[in-house]
């Protein structure tokens, strides 16, 4: 019996130890000592892009690499001092890891990376962000083409003109902007973009009174997105419209003075013209599969909300989801006639945005921005 309970209490010491080494190594585990980066930032390619070289750093299984506000949606009023990851660096053995960051415009610019490592315990342990970097693009290089040739085009067709951040790999450039074709005569066509480019309020403010003419979203197509999605050959292509801003046709809210603009957005009777491929009647309840809008992929980074199974709903057989996309005409309800937007909804439906519903709301940066314009196909 006395050997038993001292092989017993042998056994229960050895167990114990035991314990405590494992409890050990999981705790020194845990306490692993993750380093600071040292990064290096200077701008290349002739101040079009931003090379980041980083220097070997304990036990870091890889990097993250953050932007300043302007790199979120190229201007970011919204708010212009915060950051956001725009890559990921894997550790590769070497010395040093660079990375270059070609997708940005100009501006200047302030970057910060951190560390990581998953190895500490089954939880994901990050390093203190390092020093901020400042740099400065001096110059955006876009353009899909030197020189382009549009008579061929017809209504409905697909053609690439511009460029813009859309596949969220701010390493590889800009991508080419496809854009379909609306209208054509032997003058210019008239175009739509694709797919929803970006997410961008309709206004940064609520007001009580607002048309196309004085919201923020005019400002931020015609300015940032006009400048940095067109080299100069392509802006002496797009033509300055009359753009004509309609009363609501449902509510008659005042869509007020009509504008020239490089960079609009349709209207909401351009969204049920059948001559641009939609379907006729105004209906809150007409589902059109043409009005249906795929955003990017920098897009939905962005924050453009998306719902696939509302194609499911309308048995549209796409691999993509759809989102709410904003036109410029005033909208109306029955409370309140003023201070609201049209927008085309993910179910394809137009609809209007309320100035006192932060969900629907004028300030709502979920909905998706296509960028409308025309293009002169004669010299001028």
């Amino acid at each position: 019996m006395k050997r038993i309970l001292k092989n017993t209490m042998i056994l229960f010491l050895t167990i114990v130890m035991f314990s405590g080494l494992l409890e050990c190594i999981q705790v020194k585990a845990k306490e692993i000592s993750l380093a600071v980066p040292k990064i290096k930032v200077k701008a290349v390619n002739s101040g079009t892009g931003i090379k980041i070289t980083i220097s070997k750093t304990k036990n870091a299984e890889g990097y993250e690499v953050y932007v300043s506000g302007k790199a979120i949606s190229y201007v970011d009023y919204r708010n212009v001092d915060s950051f956001q990851k725009i890559a990921e660096v894997q550790k590769d053995g070497k010395a040093k890891r660079t990375i270059t960051i070609n997708s940005l415009p100009s501006g200047n610019y302030k970057i910060k990376i951190r560390s990581y490592n998953s190895k500490t315990y089954g939880t994901m342990k990050y390093s203190d962000f390092c020093k901020e970097k400042s740099v400065k693009i001096k110059k955006v290089v876009n353009g899909y083409n030197s020189s382009y040739d549009f008579s061929t085009a017809q209504k409905g067709d697909i053609i690439k003109f511009g460029a813009y951040e859309q596949d969220g790999d701010f390493t590889n450039g800009r991508e080419p902007i496809e854009w379909i074709v609306l209208e054509k005569n032997k003058k210019q066509i008239f175009l739509v973009s694709k797919y929803a480019l970006d997410t961008v309020p309709y206004n940064k403010d609520l007001v009580e009174s607002l048309t196309w003419e004085n919201c923020t979203l005019r400002k931020w197509l015609n300015e940032m997105f006009y400048v940095n999605a067109f080299n100069d050959a392509e802006k002496k292509m797009i033509k300055t419209t009359k753009v004509e801003n309609y009363d609501n046709a449902v509510y008659g809210t005042p869509g007020g003075n009509d504008t020239k603009d490089k960079v609009f957005l349709l209207s909401q009777l351009d969204s049920i013209n059948p001559d641009y491929g939609f379907s006729e009647e105004y209906d809150p309840l007409e589902h059109d599969v043409n009005r249906l809008c795929v955003p990017t992929a920098y897009a939905i980074m962005q924050g453009v909300y998306t719902d696939k199974n509302i194609l499911i709903f309308l048995n549209h057989a796409i691999e993509e989801s759809s989102c709410d996309w904003w036109l410029r005409t005033p909208g109306g309800s029955n409370w309140n006639e003023k201070g609201l937007a049209c927008y085309v909804d993910m179910l394809a439906r137009v609809g209007s945005a309320y100035v006192n519903n932060d969900t629907n709301g004028v300030c709502n940066s979920s909905k998706g921005v296509r960028p409308a314009l025309c293009i002169s196909l004669k010299s001028e």
